[in-house]
C-alpha cells in the first residue's frame, strides 16, 4: 500500500507539471489573440478592469467582445497560478524525497507566474509599450522553460526514464558533444524568440489601435528572424543526424519533434509575411513559438539524463520496470 502511494505521488507530480506547460502554453495563445484582435486595452487600468470596477462594464471605449477577450486573459492567470501552486504544494508535501533542483524549479513557477501577472499590469499602465510587451512575452517563456523542465525532472524522478549507462556508447556520446550542441541549439532558440518580438514590436499588430510602434525597419528585423530561424533548423538537422542510432530514446523523439514543428512554424512564418500577415496566422504563429521553445527546451534537459556508473545487480529492476509494475 506505502508503494502505491508513493507511485500515485510521482505521478501525481508528473501530471501538475504537465499542466503547468499546457496553462503556460495556452495564456501566451490567448495573449496573442488579445494582441491581433487590438483588446490590449480592452481593460484600460489595472488591476481593475476600468478604474472603477474588477469586472468589466459596458459602455467603455472598446467594443464589449474586445474587453471580454482582454479580460478572459486576465481570468486565465489565477488558472495558471492555481496549477503552478498546486505543484508547490505537492512538492511541499513531499519534502526532501525529492531532489534540490526539483523543489526549486516548483517553487519559482508560482513565483515567475505572479511576476508575469505584475508585468502584465505594467504594460497595460504603459499604454501596451512594445517594450514592455516583449518583455511579457519573453517571461512567459521562462515560465514555459521551467514547466519543461520541472515535467522532465519529475518524470525522472518518478521512474519513467530509464537511466543511462556512462560506459555505453550513448552515456559516451552524452558526456562529450552532445551537451554542447544542444546548448547552442538552446541559445539559438532562444535568439529567435527575441528576434520576433522585435519584430512584431515593428509590425501592424500592437494590440491597440492607439498604441506606438518600435522604430525599426520590420523588413530588416524578419530577414535577421528568418536566418536565425535557419540556423536553429540547421542544427536541429545535425542532431537529428547525431543521435540518429545513438543517444537517449527521449531525446532522438525530441529532436525528431522539434524539427517537425520548426518546419510547421517556419512554412506559417514565410505565408504571413508573404500574404500581409494576417490577425489568425500571427495567432497561430505564437502558439508555434510557444511550442518550437518547449520542445527546444526537451531537448536540452533530455541530453543531460541520470547517469549510472555501477552495474545493476543482477536480477534488479531498473527504474523504468519498477515504473511499469
Amino acid at each position: 500500500m506505502a508503494a502505491s502511494s508513493s507511485r500515485s505521488g510521482r505521478d501525481r507530480l508528473v501530471t501538475l507539471a504537465a499542466a503547468a506547460i499546457a496553462t503556460n502554453v495556452l495564456i501566451v495563445f490567448t495573449g496573442g489573440l488579445v494582441r491581433v484582435t487590438g483588446s490590449g486595452l480592452g481593460c484600460p487600468t489595472w488591476p481593475t478592469c476600468d478604474g472603477d470596477t474588477v469586472v468589466p462594464r459596458p459602455g467603455g471605449e472598446h467594443a464589449t467582445w474586445q474587453t471580454a477577450v482582454e479580460f478572459g486573459n486576465r481570468l486565465l492567470t489565477f488558472v495558471v497560478l492555481a496549477v503552478a501552486v498546486a505543484v508547490a504544494l505537492e512538492v511541499r508535501r513531499r519534502g526532501r524525497e525529492l531532489p534540490r533542483p526539483l523543489r526549486t524549479l516548483a517553487w519559482a513557477l508560482p513565483a515567475g507566474v505572479l511576476a508575469q501577472a505584475l508585468l502584465g499590469g505594467v504594460t497595460v499602465l504603459t499604454g501596451l509599450s512594445p517594450l514592455v510587451v516583449a518583455a511579457h512575452f519573453l517571461l512567459s517563456m521562462v515560465l514555459i522553460a521551467i514547466a519543461v523542465s520541472l515535467w522532465q525532472r519529475a518524470r525522472e524522478h518518478a521512474g519513467l526514464v530509464a537511466p543511462v549507462r556512462a560506459d555505453s556508447e550513448t552515456g559516451r556520446l552524452v558526456a562529450t558533444g552532445l551537451r554542447w550542441a544542444t546548448t547552442a541549439l538552446a541559445v539559438t532558440a532562444a535568439v529567435v524568440l527575441v528576434l520576433g518580438t522585435l519584430v512584431t514590436a515593428a509590425g501592424p499588430h500592437a494590440g491597440d489601435p492607439g498604441t506606438p510602434r518600435l522604430g525599426l525597419d520590420i523588413r530588416f528585423i524578419a530577414i535577421a528572424h528568418a536566418d536565425a530561424v535557419w540556423l536553429l533548423v540547421g542544427l536541429t538537422i545535425a542532431l537529428v543526424a547525431i543521435t540518429w542510432r545513438h543517444g537517449p530514446a527521449e531525446l532522438r523523439a525530441a529532436v525528431r519533434a522539434l524539427l517537425v514543428l520548426e518546419l510547421i512554424q517556419g512554412t506559417i512564418g514565410y505565408v504571413q509575411y508573404a500574404i500581409g500577415i494576417p490577425a489568425g496566422l500571427v495567432a497561430i504563429h505564437i502558439l508555434g513559438a510557444s511550442l518550437v521553445w518547449a520542445a527546444a527546451v526537451a531537448v536540452w534537459i533530455r541530453a543531460r539524463p541520470p547517469v549510472v556508473t555501477d552495474p545493476p545487480e543482477q536480477g534488479a529492476a531498473t527504474p523504468t520496470d519498477a515504473a511499469v509494475t
